[in-house]
């Protein structure tokens, strides 16, 4: 499998389409799950910022 890098741009944007997905869901484990995986990629593209923050 090719190894794949996110930008912070590309991490948001998976973050909220996963929202959206979530929001379409009722109540239920697959909605949590979406949302904890849209609440990752969200820490995830704020850690990148935060890198990109400190080396320029």
């Amino acid at each position: 499998m090719q190894d794949e890098h996110l930008t912070v741009d590309e991490c948001d944007e998976i973050a909220e389409a996963l929202r959206q997905d979530a929001a379409c869901l009722p109540s239920g484990l697959e909605k949590e799950n979406l949302l904890k995986l849209a609440e990752g990629y969200r820490d995830l593209a704020n850690a990148k910022r935060m890198v990109l923050r400190k080396v320029n």
